[in-house]
């Protein structure tokens, strides 16, 4: 049976640890095709992407993947539980029969038993005890693993070993027949996307952790202020937060437990972050009132707390693909968008409004950019996938 290598990613930025986990899936695996699944304008803490998703997938396939898709941001503005729900089960309809992630120390067989072990009773109990006191989803995990599986719960308060038990999870409640390789980061030579974001943010090109390829590039999208300008953004969504009364709040699915009136009473500060600052709790962290936020600003409406699976997405939108590696694309059993004017005549109406959410939040990202000539709408209709020699 023929491997084909699925990786969940975000690329913000693409940088040397990213480029390092490809290659060593790719020596691994025997050369197998690599498809990355990638936020799109946006991504799971709940703002934009620095640089556009074509960018990212440019860099991801120039640095070893064959493809890239994008992840709909419907599923990406989720819970982090949601999100690896919403992304396996994209990587099992593009027909994927490994998913590779990177860990900090825990292997495939740790995060099996991690997840076998969230559902016994014994776990539950205590896990819906810890999330009655306020705790977050990933700290009640912990806290109620740490009862009787110390040694796991020790592993899962890294982020990258917790995120892999969000994958290994999803798979097991999903059923999906994907296997599991883990690699170790570079604890030695670590790179921060996080801390190459703030640098770029507070005015200071990081001189170090870009791939060769990219490195010009990045310079280059900075001067010329084609990057996101969160302040702008911020600015976005306390406007947004403003215009809309308690009542229209809570009719858009988004809150509750009466949260709406809290969140339209403390955006009447003088911040976007500063409203957060108000309104965050032990219930409701900073990263949960982040994506409700932009959910909001991008007209997304939801179920507020709702637990379980998601729907699965019913399309693969390409973003960029390696010229030799067309015949990837046929193994997807849902349709793949190559054009979005066209996917109205492939897509029923559900799977249509969550491309026409994708869009939106494009529009949204490049409105965000600090330089005005790269704050044109519309770019998905007229940005083709970018093809990789």
């Amino acid at each position: 049976m023929h491997m084909y290598i699925g990786i969940i990613s975000e690329w913000n930025p693409f940088h040397r640890g990213h480029l390092s986990l490809i290659r060593q899936v790719r020596e691994r695996c025997g050369n197998a095709p690599v498809v990355s699944v990638m936020s799109g304008a946006f991504v799971q803490r709940g703002e934009p992407a620095l640089f556009d998703k074509w960018t990212r997938a440019r860099w991801a396939v120039r640095g070893g993947a064959d493809a890239v898709i994008e992840l709909p941001v419907r599923i990406v503005l989720q819970s982090a539980d949601r999100f690896a729900d919403g992304a396996v089960c994209l990587l099992g309809s593009l027909g994927c029969t490994h998913i590779a992630f990177g860990t900090e120390s825990a292997e495939a067989s740790d995060l099996e038993e991690a997840s076998a072990w969230t559902e016994t009773e014994i776990f539950s109990h205590d896990f819906l005890e810890c999330l009655k006191s306020g705790l977050s989803y990933a700290d009640s995990v912990t806290q109620a693993m740490k009862n009787h599986r110390p040694g796991l719960a020790d592993a899962l308060t890294e982020p990258n070993n917790m995120l892999g038990f969000q994958y290994v999870s999803a798979i097991r409640r999903r059923r999906l027949p994907l296997s599991v390789i883990t690699v170790r980061r570079d604890a030695a030579h670590p790179v921060s996307a996080t801390a190459m974001r703030e640098m770029i943010c507070s005015g200071r090109m990081p001189s170090s952790g870009w791939p060769g390829f990219s490195a010009s590039e990045a310079v280059s999208l900075v001067q010329s202020g084609r990057y996101t300008d969160y302040r702008r953004y911020e600015d976005a969504c306390l406007l947004t937060g403003r215009q809309k009364n308690a009542a229209e709040l809570g009719g858009t699915g988004l809150f509750s437990e009466g949260l709406e009136n809290r969140w339209a009473r403390c955006m009447e500060a003088p911040s976007y972050p500063e409203a957060l600052s108000r309104i965050k709790s032990r219930r409701y962290l900073f990263s949960r009132l982040k994506r409700t936020g932009a959910c909001l600003l991008l007209g997304i409406s939801g179920q507020a707390g709702q637990k379980g699976p998601v729907p699965c997405p019913g399309y693969a939108r390409l973003l960029a693909l390696r010229r030799t590696s067309s015949p990837v694309l046929r193994e997807s059993r849902i349709p793949v968008i190559v054009r979005p004017a066209r996917a109205r005549h492939v897509l029923d109406p559900e799977n249509l409004r969550s491309l026409l959410d994708d869009l939106r939040a494009s529009d949204m990202q490049s409105f965000c950019f600090h330089g005005g000539p790269f704050r044109r709408g519309g770019e998905d209709y007229i940005h083709p996938p970018e093809i990789i020699e």
